[in-house]
Order: structure tokens, then C-alpha cells, then sequence
């Protein structure tokens, strides 16, 4: 997946290049056409050799355009990246399953080194090891089963609360194409006010401001949402496989710790 998410990326951001790129006129051609036909004014060619100072106008344009619903959107995109990047550096094997600590843990549980098992807990705060307190806890349960029950109930609050954690991606998928779509609902009500006020259509420009918020609006509100509703699917997904990796570690800690009481 590390791999894969940079790949789509480059391919996101260079689909445009290519599919705006113009074909290439024959040699043998090229003079006759330079001959006969004029050169634009104010064409494509132009548009693409902006200036980044343009695009940049074109961008305060768009979020001027979407009024006072484009600064809440763009409130809605800033939680989204600080939930997703707090969640990519938390929600990792260390921190939820570490390797080799259930190997360590049952070597010094079946000698009886309960000390080094706290220390091994203190040393490697993860979701794992705060398992493995709460079996501490309850070392002394004559009944395999009960010790196993107490792990996996304090293993699926830990897993409950990552998962929470998360809830703001929901979140944002769901409010940021709302608020575009109440932008456009304000710019259309704007246009149909314009026009009620003028009685006719008359001169298109003068609804451009209004049809240009509901336009951008929605647009910001999609660009937002979507990755939010990606990235949260991800997350969904890498919490979904490390649950499955902890409860084997569970199961294989239990067995072995608590195995000879039974």
C-alpha cells in the first residue's frame, strides 16, 4: 500500500498533462499550415503558459467566487489532513502490535518474571501491551478462560478507541459536499433574485458572480470529501487487519501463559 498511494498519486496529478497534450503535426505539413492559418489570440496556448501569478488570481478568484461557505470548507479540509496524519503516524504495527513483544512476554511470564514483563509493558506503550497489564492483573485466575476474557474485552475498548479517533474523516466526507451543496443552493438564489429584480435575463455577466458561487462551491465541497472518504476507508482497513493480528497475539499469550493452570 506504501507503495501504491505514491503511484496513484503521480498518476492523479499527471492525467491532466496527458490528456490536454496536443498531438504532434506531420514534418511534411507544417510549413503549409504555419502559411495558411493565422495564429490565435486569447486560445489555449495561452492559457497554457500562465504565469504562476495568474493561476494564483484564478484561485483567489474561485474563493472569493464561493463567498463565506468556501472558508468553512476550507476549515473542514484542515481537519481532515491534521486527522489523517495524526492517524498514519499512530495507527501503525508499533503502536498497535509490535513484533516480538508477545515472544518476550511469554518467555519471562512462564519463568516468572513478572518484573520484566511490567518493564517490557513500560518500555513498549502499545495497544498490545496495555493488554498484557491487564493480564497481569489477573495472573493469579485459576480459570484459562476468564483471564482470556478480561484480555479481549480491554483489547476491544483499545480497539474501539482507535477506531473513534478517526471519526472526524466520517465527518468531513459527509459535511464537505453538504456545505458545497448549500453554496450552490445561496448562488442560485442569488441569480433568480438578479433576475427577479431585473425583470429579464438582459446581460448574462451580471449573474456570472452568482452562477460562478454555486459552480465553485460544489466543486471545493467534492475535492474535500472525496479524499477524506479515501483515506478513511485505508485507515478502516489497516484497523480492521491489526485487530486480527492482536487477538493471535492474545490467543497465543493466553495459551502459553496460562496454559499449565488449567
Amino acid at each position: 500500500m506504501k507503495r501504491i498511494l505514491p503511484i496513484f498519486a503521480a498518476a492523479l496529478f499527471a492525467l491532466p498533462v496527458f490528456a490536454q497534450e496536443p498531438a504532434a503535426p506531420a514534418a511534411d505539413a507544417a510549413p503549409a499550415a504555419e502559411a495558411v492559418q493565422p495564429q490565435p489570440s486569447g486560445t489555449v496556448a495561452e492559457e497554457a503558459a500562465e504565469t504562476p501569478e495568474s493561476v494564483l488570481d484564478r484561485w483567489t478568484l474561485y474563493l472569493k467566487q464561493g463567498g463565506k461557505t468556501m472558508w468553512f470548507i476550507g476549515l473542514l479540509s484542515v481537519l481532515g489532513l491534521g486527522c489523517a496524519l495524526e492517524r498514519f503516524w499512530n495507527l501503525r504495527r508499533s503502536r498497535i502490535v509490535p513484533a516480538g513483544l508477545a515472544g518476550d512476554v511469554v518467555r519471562a511470564w512462564r519463568e516468572g518474571a513478572f518484573g520484566q514483563v511490567e518493564e517490557l509493558c513500560a518500555k513498549n506503550r502499545s495497544v498490545l501491551a496495555r493488554v498484557v497489564e491487564t493480564m497481569l492483573e489477573h495472573r493469579d485466575a485459576e480459570d484459562f478462560q476468564a483471564a482470556k476474557t478480561f484480555a479481549e474485552d480491554k483489547a476491544g475498548r483499545e480497539l474501539r478507541l482507535e477506531g473513534r479517533k478517526a471519526a472526524m474523516l466520517a465527518t468531513v466526507a459527509t459535511l464537505a459536499p453538504l456545505l458545497g451543496l448549500f453554496g450552490t443552493v445561496l448562488g442560485l438564489l442569488e441569480a433568480f433574485g438578479t433576475v427577479a429584480a431585473m425583470g429579464e435575463m438582459g446581460d448574462a455577466s451580471v449573474l456570472a458572480d452568482s452562477i460562478g458561487k454555486a459552480l465553485v462551491t460544489t466543486v471545493a465541497g467534492l475535492a474535500v470529501a472525496m479524499p477524506a472518504l479515501f483515506v478513511h476507508g485505508i485507515l478502516r482497513n489497516r484497523l480492521a487487519l491489526y485487530s486480527v493480528m492482536l487477538e493471535e497475539e492474545i490467543a497465543t499469550i493466553v495459551s502459553r501463559a496460562f496454559a499449565p493452570k488449567r
